[in-house]
């Protein structure tokens, strides 16, 4: 039995004539109709008709089965009416230290679709927002490119600079001004590549230019831990400029004269999700780039 067969037995008990339920209220043909409710019939194993020269009357069953369908097509029509109701939520994700850039131009720009609409965040690394991407557990999300990711659609905002955090202990903290000759044979904390693959890029990118030597002393699994890390062995690390906002007591920023280049910063996507999100998604990349300035720019 399926939802067409309560639909169909409805329609004709209240018509009282296949024929006439037939051609004004489900228009379908009068032989497929006494088929459908002869298959419902079958099916349940009562008889609901009685067939008669006069026309088609309801059984002792038939009224009683009409009392239900008529309740399950309400609490049907009730589900559709509140999920046609309900909010659209975009769902996403974003690397931790840009909430403050990106949100609220995200906001003004979800708020101009709809007033109702709400947002729900994840704070996570690149390669995690990926598998969230792929796992239809976020809709959108601002992170670092991955190559090895064809699956995922990805469309340039920003970019984020690359500078030197250490110690305030450090020897470099007094210079006033910090090259890369100046790293060699220092306590180097790095972050973990499979953590952060792009900023872990830039930089080997970077030191083969420079031709510099520079290998991990101590590796990070994350930001805050090479914060700890950096204070802790009196070392340095390489990290985008708007980590700085979670820096810990003794540990300083400098600019690092001709530094790594800057991180990309990518809006991403699955181009064929079929989310509730799909129009919310496509509006903040169609208007991304036009109602709001670069993310990392003003880092």
């Amino acid at each position: 039995m399926e939802l067409r067969h309560i639909r169909y037995f409805v329609a004709v008990a209240d018509s009282g004539s296949v024929s006439g339920a037939a051609r004004s209220q489900l228009h379908t043909s009068q032989p497929s109709l006494s088929r459908q409710l002869l298959d419902l019939e079958e099916g349940l194993g009562v008889k609901l008709f009685d067939r008669k020269s006069r026309g088609i009357y309801l059984t002792d069953a038939g009224f009683i089965f009409l009392e239900h369908c008529r309740q399950i097509l309400k609490q049907v029509d009730d589900a559709v009416a509140a999920a046609r109701s309900a909010p659209a939520i975009l769902r996403v994700g974003i690397l931790p230290g840009l909430e403050d850039t990106v949100l609220p131009q995200l906001n003004r720009i979800v708020a101009k679709y709809s007033s109702e609409a709400e947002m729900r965040i994840t704070g996570a690394s690149s390669p995690r927002l990926i598998d969230a991407l792929r796992a239809g557990t976020i809709d959108i999300a601002f992170l670092r490119q991955d190559e090895d990711a064809p699956d995922i659609h990805f469309d340039l905002t920003g970019h984020n600079e690359i500078a030197l955090f250490l110690s305030a202990g450090h020897p470099l903290a007094r210079r006033t001004e910090i090259g890369y000759t100046d790293l060699v044979r220092q306590t180097y904390v790095s972050v973990a590549r499979q953590s952060a693959p792009a900023l872990w890029r830039a930089i080997e990118i970077w030191a083969q230019r420079k031709n510099l030597s520079l290998e991990p002393t101590h590796e990070a699994g994350n930001t805050a831990s090479a914060f700890s890390l950096i204070r802790a062995v009196n070392g340095f690390s390489l990290l985008p400029t708007f980590t700085s906002q979670f820096l810990l007591p003794g540990v300083l920023v400098r600019q690092l004269a001709d530094g790594p280049a800057a991180l990309p910063l990518m809006i991403g996507h699955r181009p064929k999700s079929h989310s509730r999100a799909s129009a919310l998604v496509s509006i903040v990349r169609d208007r991304w780039g036009r109602d709001t300035h670069p993310v990392g720019q003003q880092a």
